[in-house]
Parts: C-alpha cells; structure tokens; sequence
C-alpha cells in the first residue's frame, strides 16, 4: 500500500492551496479543531492528512498524488509511525536554511 504527503519543501501557500483543493474534494472533517488528527497542528501536517485522502479516494496513482509537484508518494503508513516531518516543518518556520537543506530528506521512525 502507498500513501500521498506534503514535500517537506512545500511553501505555506501551496500547503493551504493543496488543503483548500483536496478538501473541496472530499470529507476533510478529521484534520479541524477537535477532531482525530488536528494535531500537530501545522500546515504541512494538515495538508499531508488532506492530500492522503484524496489520494486514496480518487485511486492510489501517481498523478492523484501530484498537486502540482508538490505531493510525495511513500510507502510507510504516515499514522503508524513517528516522523522527522513535524522537525522539520518546525526549522522551516524558523527560517534556518542549513537545517531546511537537512531536513528535506524525511524518514520515519518505527515505533517499538
């Protein structure tokens, strides 16, 4: 099985722009306020969760998963795992560049 997320390089906007899409789409009601998966509450986070369920509902292809080259297809399920992504969102925002460049390259950990 394959699952769609945010490119950790993803801007702000074209985080919100793949949410505001996906989510006209189909039922994006898990990632609000309150709900199952609002946190971390962080775009990428939201846009990911947002991106993954258009991606299983309109087909597990690769051009459900694009969004405008901005969308990454991986194989490990994103729910089931702890990920560097929300490390690396977080030195995004604080506009360390040396650490963007490091962080690009996103790998789950598995819990134990």
């Amino acid at each position: 099985k394959t699952w769609c997320i945010a490119k950790p390089s993803s801007d702000q906007a074209t985080l919100l722009t793949n949410i505001n899409y996906a989510c006209s789409k189909v039922d994006c009601q898990i990632i609000q306020k309150g709900c199952p998966c609002f946190n971390p509450d962080y775009p990428i986070n939201h846009a990911s969760i947002a991106m993954n369920l258009y991606y299983q509902s309109m087909g597990r292809n690769v051009w459900n998963c694009d969004f405008k080259g901005s969308g990454l297809i991986v194989i490990t399920d994103p729910s089931k795992s702890v990920s560097i992504l929300v490390m690396a969102t977080a030195f995004m925002l604080s506009k360390r560049p040396l650490m963007q460049a490091i962080t690009l390259y996103v790998f789950p950990l598995e819990i134990a």
